[in-house]
């Protein structure tokens, strides 16, 4: 509520320094932080910006030119304070039957469910926000809300932000997929610029858009978050509307493989900057995809599987160790763990220690004793230094044996006197 100190505004660098400096007067940073943080991240900015920049295709217009934004099919119908009835609402449906329109839904209610306007009143005035959604908004809102629980909930942050990322990578390179001029992104590629898509389907609707969007983190899914599936595709989410398939389409799996071809092969991590084995997508397999889609699935599903392998194909091999994998890791599912850091030859299966009896059944008697046992050796009184350490018998020591194991047999009692 203060009042701007500067009469023309604040810079973007004026704000930068500010709150720098408030953070550091406020003991949240140190001084040297300040300087080791600006080279840490010095030329990130420009890069960023080059790469956003060659995702936009021919520079001809700005930003909001090259997304070519369209209102979805129907947007208007049923779309008042009154809710129409079903009569009315089957219209609108109809209007909307093509495989490459979005579905069509009470707007106004979804405006009320998903984002929360108090009334339909409210959901259709210009003075509120709530009307500049349209399907399409609440169609992407929806299939995050269906994702971010089972990613907030069960990983850690830079996870969270591996997976946002590999939905939004396949959001815009189905939005690439739908347009004239867009450029894909695919993570690991020699350059870290945008690519010409795969498949163009000719339709450049936002409708085609976000169908195809639907259908790619559908055919993504159970690559990198199985346990989303079932959230995804609950009504009344936009899965739930599209039916899509959950994982690679079998015919397609048939004809042109899996991205997981090949895999762990090399690590995207340790490409050669000039490229490498695993740096281009195989030339066969975008024959083989191309040819999918045009002769067995030219709708939106099969443009949105094409997406998805693509791009797996690449985020499979980033270094991350997704599958668990990378490195040949052969000890199954329990020792080769998704995104382990570790990376081991070892196999629990096989070798020569499954031959090893580390606990025999009947252990032999010890033999005679002429001295006292060494467990029933006196334990010298603490010391009354501060710094002593207590002194642990024998049969106190903690046993760090796995749980799966019997239990060692137990030592025959002490004697206290020599054996006669």
């Amino acid at each position: 509520g203060a009042v701007n100190p500067a009469p023309g505004g604040l810079s973007a660098a004026a704000i930068a320094e500010r709150c720098g400096a408030t953070r550091e007067l406020g003991g949240m940073h140190f001084s040297q932080s300040v300087p080791a943080g600006r080279k840490l991240a010095a030329g990130m900015g420009a890069e960023a910006a080059a790469t956003l920049l060659s995702l936009l295709g021919p520079r001809e217009g700005g930003v909001r030119q090259a997304l070519g934004g369209s209102a979805p099919c129907a947007a208007d119908c049923c779309a008042a304070v009154v809710e129409c009835n079903a009569t009315a609402q089957a219209v609108c449906m109809a209007e909307c039957g093509g495989r490459w329109d979005t579905p069509w839904f009470d707007v106004v209610l979804a405006r009320v469910g998903a984002l929360g306007a108090p009334s339909r009143e409210a959901a259709t005035s210009h003075e509120a926000p709530f009307f500049q959604a349209d399907r399409n908004h609440i169609m992407i809102i929806g299939a995050m809300a269906g994702l971010v629980p089972a990613i907030t909930d069960g990983y850690a942050f830079s996870f969270q932000t591996r997976f946002t990322n590999l939905v939004d990578q396949l959001v815009w390179n189905a939005f690439a997929s739908n347009s004239d001029r867009l450029q894909a992104l695919l993570f690991g590629s020699a350059t870290h610029r945008g690519v010409e898509p795969l498949v163009r389907s000719g339709h450049t609707s936002t409708d085609a858009k976000v169908v195809t969007a639907i259908h790619a983190i559908a055919a993504a899914l159970p690559f990198f978050l199985p346990e989303a599936a079932g959230a995804f595709c609950a009504a009344p989410a936009p899965c739930f509307l599209l039916r899509p398939t959950i994982g690679l389409e079998p015919r397609l799996a048939a004809k042109c493989g899996s991205p997981l071809d090949g895999y762990p092969g090399v690590p995207m991590a340790d490409f050669d900057p000039e490229g490498g084995e695993w740096a281009v997508f195989p030339p066969e397999k975008a024959e083989c995809l191309v040819e999918w889609h045009a002769e067995d699935a030219p709708g939106p599903s099969g443009l949105g599987q094409v997406v998805a392998f693509q791009l797996l194909w690449h985020r499979l091999r980033d270094g991350w160790n997704s599958m668990g994998l990378d490195g040949g890791c052969e000890g199954g599912p329990a020792y080769c763990l998704p995104y382990a850091e570790g990376r081991t030859q070892y196999n629990p299966q096989v070798g020569d220690c499954l031959e090893e009896e580390l606990f025999p059944a009947s252990p032999s008697p010890p033999p005679p004793s002429t001295s006292p046992s060494p467990s029933a050796e006196l334990v010298p009184p603490p010391s009354a230094s501060p710094s002593a350490r207590p002194v642990l018998k024998p049969n106190d020591r903690p046993s760090v044996r796995p749980s799966v194991l019997p239990p060692p047999p137990s030592p025959p009692p002490p004697s206290l006197s020599p054996s006669p």
